[in-house]
């Protein structure tokens, strides 16, 4: 059974691809999900101090305006916007050592999609998602990443609405279990993320990747961790 953690980083948009050129979605594909969960908060106790600083930096800037690890002054979850490039260093090497998970990484090119169709995958955000998810998936189980028997996908609610929940379940299994992609049907189940240790992780590491992407300055520990097999496989969209 594989148990797969979901989040996001960036935007999907043709319109404004200049200004947000990426978009990424960070699959943790958890091993040994409850020592992982052991491993975060271990993370959290240790490193109470540097988040309440970056949380307190993140939240004075204005473009981060928004975004808080802490609510009522008590930790509430980690969120990868808010953190330090050095935070996010500590988070690399605090995680990558126990061989608990493995990071699948769906990373689209805002302008090269905007050039099919006038970027019309974009007019439906969810859709895109959905089909980004779909479209990687099937390559990653077709060539032997994923296991192709029983999944089960847990991912941020991303301000889903509620008549759209199930969609993206039956839409995995109707073009995934009934082209004979899986062996089994998979489940999906939205989450708040500060209720799951999991996806927060994956968070982090999507922002990593997505900062990466714009800055350049996360080379090192991303080749790292790649060649340590944290990284099992980067799709990236559009194929060509």
């Amino acid at each position: 059974m594989e148990r797969l953690f979901i989040d996001e980083s960036g935007s999907m948009t043709a319109t404004h691809c200049n200004v947000h050129p990426y978009f990424v979605i960070a699959i943790i594909r958890a091993k040994k999900p409850e020592q992982l969960k052991k491993v975060y908060k271990r993370f959290v106790r240790k490193n109470m101090d540097k988040l309440k600083e970056a949380n307190s930096q993140a939240v004075a800037e204005k473009t981060k305006g928004s975004a808080s690890m802490f609510k009522n002054n008590k930790f509430s979850e980690l969120k990868g916007n808010c953190f330090t490039p050095q935070l996010k260093r500590d988070f690399i090497n605090f995680f990558c050592e126990n061989d608990l998970f493995e990071i699948f990484y769906i990373i689209a090119y805002n302008a090269k999609v905007a050039q099919h169709n006038n970027g019309k995958l974009y007019d439906n955000t969810a859709r895109a998602f959905n089909y980004l998810l779909k479209i990687a998936l099937k390559y990653f189980i077709t060539n032997g990443y994923i296991d192709d028997k029983s999944i089960i996908i847990q991912l941020d609610e991303r301000n889903e609405k509620t008549e759209t929940k199930h969609f993206l379940e039956n839409y995995l299994n109707t073009e995934l279990y009934l082209e004979d992609i899986m062996q089994d049907e998979c489940s999906v189940s939205y989450f708040d993320s500060s209720n799951n240790n999991i996806i927060q992780i994956a968070d982090v590491f999507a922002n990593i990747m997505y900062s990466e992407l714009r800055t350049g300055n996360y080379t090192n520990e991303i080749d790292k961790i790649k060649n340590n097999g944290y990284i099992k496989k980067i799709f990236k969209f559009p194929l060509k």
